[in-house]
């Protein structure tokens, strides 16, 4: 499953997306990536890393997917005859003839060039702005790097792909939202994180997106009633007010506490969490591939250049192998 997790700050979206991370990987035997699609990262540290897990091998620092663009592109365009010089690949360019698809568990050079594994969590960081980036780019120029890796890397049935999102509602700039099987909202029982939210789904709706709203911090049931009456849908999940949760932001611990030492109540919310996004509906590769074709051709007419068209390969499913392998 590929899923997103958005949230005001302070609702606890990094807090679940951790949590989620390492309950899937522990209890769940999941393979799971977790990629830190916020300008805070702070997802590396919830999960326990300091800063030597950030290091690739005794000195070197793994890359951060939005700064290193240029070799991202042209990894995944493989030998695909229609990404050129001058076509360069774009966040929209669909995968074609000779891109390069991968599942999450292949052997892979972005693994190695983005990775940190973290008490059996895989970790990529988009990453913060640059020096060269200050008053030139906002930080859709980094985001754009996760719809480009999210074409070109999918999961199987018991493999997870988790980002950790900026928490604005800027996200519906940009066709990533329908990149995912499932898309989360986060929010607390307070009046300015259900403002955000009823904001956010709102624009969730104009643009078709299904979202799962997870309540945190919760410490009765007439509080899940209030954002349910507020935000006039149900709460998909609910996860407690917890002392494990209160000891995961202490400044009197190294680091947070994995999630194997949670108290029932929380692992009983995370095991109910994880039942209600295996029911997620199954892929369905020919709508995946025919909104990516939309909104390339889309991106293409309106900014880019028509001549971007060019990347659309008509009649080429790319996602072949995918379904051949699902249908078994």
């Amino acid at each position: 499953m590929k899923l997103a997790v958005y949230g005001k700050g302070g609702s606890g979206k990094t807090t679940l997306s951790a949590c989620l991370l390492q309950f899937l990987n522990y209890f769940c035997e999941f393979r799971v990536l977790g990629i830190d699609g916020d300008h805070n990262l702070h997802l590396a540290s919830e999960l326990g890393a300091t800063s030597p897990d950030l290091q690739q091998g005794d000195c070197e620092r793994v890359r951060d997917l939005g700064n290193d663009l240029e070799w991202l592109s042209c990894y995944f365009a493989g030998s695909n005859p229609h990404i050129t010089v001058d076509v360069p690949m774009i966040k929209t360019t669909p995968p074609g003839e000779g891109s390069r698809l991968l599942r999450l568990g292949d052997p892979a050079s972005w693994r190695d060039r983005y990775v940190t594994i973290i008490d059996g969590v895989e970790l990529i960081r988009v990453g913060d702005f640059t020096e060269d980036d200050y008053r030139k780019k906002c930080f859709h120029s980094k985001t754009g790097a996760i719809e480009i890796f999210l074409k070109h890397v999918w999961s199987d049935s018991n493999e997870a792909i988790i980002v950790d999102m900026s928490a604005g509602k800027d996200v519906f700039a940009s066709p990533l939202p329908s990149l995912f099987d499932g898309n989360i909202y986060v929010v607390k029982p307070k009046r300015k994180s259900l403002a955000n939210a009823e904001d956010f789904l709102n624009h969730a709706k104009k643009f078709g997106i299904q979202i799962l709203v997870v309540a945190t911090d919760i410490r009765s049931r007439e509080e899940v009633a209030v954002i349910e009456n507020h935000l006039e849908q149900p709460v998909d999940a609910v996860i407690p007010h917890d002392s494990f949760f209160v000891q995961r932001d202490s400044l009197l611990l190294s680091s947070p506490p994995h999630v194997r030492e949670a108290s029932f109540a929380v692992l009983d919310a995370l095991y109910s969490l994880t039942d209600l996004l295996r029911q997620l509906p199954e892929r369905n590769w020919e709508q995946i591939l025919t909104r990516m074709l939309y909104h390339h051709e889309e991106t293409a007419n309106d900014w880019a250049g028509s001549k971007f068209t060019a990347q659309i390969q008509p009649g080429f499913n790319p996602f072949e192998q995918f379904q051949l392998a699902s249908a078994r």
